[in-house]
């Protein structure tokens, strides 16, 4: 199978969150399955750097094209993707590809690909990864309204598959007008750690991981330590995840608080650090105002560890089972955080169930059925 998979950020951009681990272990697990994977994206890195033109394809076996954006603000700062030499590259080129897969929906990348697959009568599937809804605590709300009106309504009618990977996901599709009989679901493929043995934190410890976003909630998460603080003694806060221009604000807020002691920034980390963080840490919090598939909650109920959730992650079954699900509010959160850090026999049965819930999402147990899907709509 030749594959062609279409994303505005990709390997080494991590900056931009989960989005580009799912991509590259697409790409990763088609290549060891024997199949051709081409990537067309743009030059995005992060917030203020470019990826150098020429730089080796990652991962090894795949063949990257880069489009350098017209304007690096405007892509990093506003999802405003315009890769020069995108579209005449797709039209010479796309009629070589068995499939496509876009792994975006409000970027020209995932439009210009679309389009150039339903022209050449090449099979497409858009799979959003938690970002379609237009919702307004999504943010940008009219941006995206008219986007899907002027053009991503096309790519979602012309889809020969629409993917999803919750029944919230399935929803958002249905919202927007998506024919009920393209949609399928598939977890998403997470590289999930395995139970490493690490020692709890000395201290009472919670973990943020993810993006730094003021969507993420992080502000309420900070808002409720002191709260928690008057319950659990030498309670502390660890916060990973890139995006300096919102720390600064986040990092406000702890000293308005006078908290500083408490709470720990430690940036972008790599995936084993990652790791660490959540495996040590007594519970994980996630009060994003919406989420498609928080992938971090995922990684953490992975490692073990007892999750606090927003009722905007949309992981319902996770409420008395591997964690508690609140409202979002700070004072919520904290409640529901002083029972975990407290009741070590609930936060240990917790930990055990939320094993058992990532485990469907695991990338060898999702892979196979992807490519096999794939294939059949490349088939068809």
């Amino acid at each position: 199978m030749r594959l062609l998979l279409a994303i505005p950020y990709f390997t080494p951009a991590y900056a931009f969150g989960g989005s580009v681990t799912v991509a590259e272990t697409v790409v990763q697990d088609a290549l060891a399955a024997g199949h051709e994977v081409t990537v067309v994206t743009t030059d995005v890195l992060d917030e203020h750097q470019r990826i150098p033109q020429g730089a080796p394809a990652e991962p090894a076996g795949a063949t990257v094209v880069r489009f350098p954006n017209i304007s690096h603000r405007l892509a990093a700062g506003a999802n405003g993707y315009l890769p020069r030499g995108y579209r005449r590259w797709l039209r010479r080129n796309i009629a070589g590809f068995d499939v496509v897969l876009l792994h975006d929906v409000y970027s020209m990348v995932s439009v210009g690909a679309a389009r150039a697959a339903r022209k050449a009568g090449v099979p497409f599937a858009l799979q959003p990864l938690g970002t379609l809804s237009p919702a307004a605590e999504r943010g940008r709300p009219l941006a995206k309204r008219l986007f899907l009106k002027l053009f991503a309504d096309r790519t979602l009618r012309d889809a020969t598959a629409l993917i999803h990977s919750t029944a919230a996901e399935r929803q958002d599709f249905l919202d927007v007008g998506a024919e009920a009989s393209k949609l399928t679901r598939l977890p998403l493929p997470l590289e999930l750690p395995r139970l490493s043995g690490i020692a709890p934190a000395e201290r009472p410890t919670i973990a943020y991981v993810g993006r730094l976003h003021e969507i993420k909630g992080i502000d309420q998460l900070i808002r409720a330590l002191p709260l928690v603080a008057q319950r659990v003694e030498d309670v502390r806060l660890v916060i990973v995840g890139p995006g300096e221009r919102y720390q600064r604000q986040l990092e406000a807020i702890v000293a308005e608080l006078g908290i500083g002691g408490a709470v720990e920034f430690r940036g972008f980390v790599e995936l084993e650090e990652k790791f660490r963080v959540l495996e040590s840490s007594h519970a994980f919090a996630l009060l994003s105002k919406s989420e498609g598939l928080p992938m971090a909650a995922l990684e953490a109920m992975a490692t073990g560890t007892a999750v606090v959730l927003s009722e905007g992650c949309h992981l319902p079954e996770v409420d008395g089972t591997a964690g508690l699900v609140v409202p979002g509010g700070a004072a919520d959160a904290a409640e529901a955080l002083v029972t975990l850090l407290l009741d070590e026999p609930r936060r240990v049965r917790y930990a055990a169930a939320a094993r058992v819930f990532a485990a469907d999402f695991r990338r060898e147990v999702v892979m196979p059925r992807m490519l096999d899907f794939l294939e059949s709509i490349a088939r068809r």
